[in-house]
């Protein structure tokens, strides 16, 4: 398997410090500490360039427009995907974070029990809905016809339109702490929670209790594919685990720190590491193939669903393409 890169880009920071998301046709990423800039997928032109702020707490697209949290000023953006226009911006409080977009609402707050929730109308930022008062919650999921937010033994569905709850639900463990990763959908019905302890348990929609389904070696990240949910140990390599039970489906020894986000890629994934090295593992974490991005050294790898890979990395970010 040969790596090669069909296009890079100088960030002008560091590539763990530059939140991106993959578009259709477009990647949005925060570059040289202030700027907001949309590249073409195809070959990294840049279709546009704004001010923004400081390091993005969350930025989420949503259909034609991209929403953005920055640290300072104390805004949510909502910016034209096309054009890089503004379409508006909401004053938020300090200290604002989580960001989830459902159908023509957007949830923000709760992070840490700093802010109010608020929902904002996609469509302008007028707020349809905010919280009497700070509201603590982990960071949020759309999911099941809402918004799925908690904290300690709690879980709770939140209807987007106006924040009242559809749903809510007694965890077996306390929910995990509010800067990682929490909830993991496993389908339309059924989520993975992240648990204190190293521990998982499992909820939904339905008559169902939730379930723990296990508790296991330190783990720092954690997600969902084809039907397993992994998690990455703090001690090197991956874990693959069934979302009905907690079994184990498949593990990966490595002697290298995995990042954060192995990819779906053919009927397997691939995972890679700081040092540029990349696997495609097989659906039963067998290493099928590996390569490397020489010279690089890696913060994140994203895909867009559709075979095309991308990379951050120290100072660059950029696409690349994996052949035999």
């Amino acid at each position: 398997m040969i790596a090669t890169v069909l296009w890079e880009r100088a960030l002008h920071q560091r590539g763990g410090g530059s939140v991106f998301v993959v578009g259709p046709d477009c990647v949005v990423l925060h570059e040289r500490h202030t700027r907001l800039v949309c590249l073409e997928r195809a070959d990294g032109a840049v279709r546009w360039d704004v001010p923004l702020g400081t390091w993005p707490r969350r930025m989420v697209l949503a259909g034609d427009r991209v929403l953005v949290l920055p640290q300072t000023p104390h805004l949510l953006s909502c910016i034209d995907l096309r054009t890089g226009a503004s379409l508006w911006s909401a004053t938020t409080p300090r200290w604002t974070g989580n960001l989830t977009v459902h159908a023509d609402t957007v949830v923000t707050g709760g992070w840490r029990g700093y802010t109010p929730m608020s929902g904002l109308d996609l469509a302008d930022g007028g707020v349809r809905w905010t919280t009497p008062s700070p509201v603590t919650s982990v960071r949020t999921l759309a999911w099941g016809g809402g918004v799925l937010t908690g904290s300690g033994h709690e879980a709770v569905l939140l209807d987007p339109a106006d924040g009242s709850e559809l749903a809510r639900w007694r965890l077996t463990d306390p929910l995990a702490g509010p800067d990682a990763k929490v909830f993991v959908a496993v389908g339309a019905e059924r989520v993975v929670a992240v648990c204190e302890g190293s521990s998982l348990v499992t909820f939904g929609l339905g008559a169902n209790e939730p379930a723990r389904l296990g508790s296991y070696d330190p783990f720092w990240e954690v997600g969902q594919v084809h039907g397993s949910v992994w998690m990455l140990r703090s001690g090197g390599g991956v874990l693959a685990v069934d979302p009905a039970d907690g079994t184990s489906r498949w593990s990966v020894a490595a002697d290298r720190q995995i990042l954060a986000d192995p990819l779906r890629y053919a009927d397997g994934l691939l995972v890679a590491d700081a040092n540029g090295g990349i696997r495609r593992l097989g659906p039963d974490g067998l290493t099928l193939a590996g390569c490397s991005l020489r010279g690089r050294r890696l913060d994140a790898l994203a895909d867009a669903g559709d075979g095309s890979l991308f990379f951050a990395g120290k100072g660059t970010f950029g696409a690349f393409t994996l052949t035999p």
